[in-house]
């Protein structure tokens, strides 16, 4: 299987790159011409072959024991949390603490390598398509024949549906109460003990060495937020979306939370430079009010998984106890 595995994908990258050489000699001027606007060639040849069969269930045939890879922290986590085990996974998951001694690296977050996903041959990968490069391996991945289960967390909802699967999968009805009915439980007393006085708004930013971003509702952070009784000002306004100070002052939150991606030095560094130390910044209403909060990657960046009641509480007890 091995063997099979890895040339269909050494093939496929010869034929990706002798595609790649001649869409560059050759650039089409008919009007017959259907690619889009920053659609590459590559995308725009894949679109008549034949899809991957996806009314199959990719965890059909999935135990506790299956060979397993994840491309980033948090899917494996899930997997972990759910009673199976990784035979690979990213180098941001490598120091997860109930991973097995034989997990290899299968690269970065952002660069997993296609060729050491298949020598781990996997009975199932997890991914998810948050990530553009994701994308890009799951075809390739369909082509090699190898299933695909795409995970896309933005709320506890969907943690909850992921591992509902999951666990029925191995098999460990168990790990399901512990790291999700019992977490709900106690997402549910956090809400219903936030008193909601407050109210209020915020603006949550995504700062790293190369790219700061504004985030909105869809995603988990600020889903928690939204739950705790604030109005996130980035839903309301497009201006936002530059991230300029005088989008941000117009607006004037409440509330500014900060997640510090990649190398946090570096990140931290990008946003003293891009925000807190600006003029304007310092006369905003969330930075005179002792408002501006950095929040931690484990719980905020990486998805909190079975600690998102831990999570909930931390926010409700910033947003609740100190509220001036």
């Amino acid at each position: 299987m091995h063997a099979k595995r890895l040339l269909v994908v050494l093939t496929l990258g010869m034929c990706l790159l002798f595609a790649a050489g001649c869409a560059q000699q050759t650039k089409p001027t008919s009007s017959e011409d259907n690619t889009k606007p920053g659609q590459t060639e590559q995308a725009a040849s894949t679109k008549n072959n034949a899809p991957a069969d996806t009314s199959l269930d990719p965890l059909a045939s999935i135990t506790s024991s299956s060979r397993v890879v994840a491309l980033s922290r948090s899917v494996g986590e899930m997997w972990l949390l759910a009673g199976g085990q990784l035979v690979g996974t990213t180098d941001d998951a490598l120091d997860l603490p109930s991973l097995a001694g034989d997990c290899v690296s299968i690269g970065t977050l952002s660069k997993p390598s296609l060729e050491q996903v298949v020598a781990c041959e996997p009975d199932l990968v997890m991914l998810t398509e948050d990530l553009s490069v994701h994308k890009e391996l799951h075809q390739s991945l369909d082509e090699a024949g190898i299933p695909v289960l795409v995970v896309n967390i933005d709320s506890f909802d969907d943690y909850d549906t992921v591992m509902q699967q999951l666990t029925a999968a191995t098999e460990r009805d168990d790990l399901y109460q512990q790291n999700v009915a019992d977490v709900r439980t106690q997402i549910e007393s956090v809400i219903a003990n936030a008193t909601h006085e407050a109210g209020g708004t915020y603006l949550a930013l995504r700062t790293s060495a190369t790219k700061n971003k504004v985030l909105k509702s869809d995603n988990f952070t600020c889903d928690m937020l939204d739950d705790l009784g604030l109005s996130n000002v980035a839903d309301d306004t497009s201006t936002l979306d530059d991230l300029s100070l005088e989008a941000i002052a117009d607006v004037d939150p409440d509330w500014i939370f900060v997640v510090y991606q990649g190398d946090e030095a570096e990140a931290q560094k990008a946003y003293e430079e891009a925000f807190s130390q600006n003029p304007v910044w310092s006369e905003l209403s969330a930075t005179k009010n002792g408002h501006v909060v950095v929040l931690s990657k484990e719980l905020f960046q990486y998805k909190p998984n079975a600690k998102w009641g831990e999570a909930y509480a931390y926010l409700s007890q910033v947003l609740y106890g100190s509220w001036a």
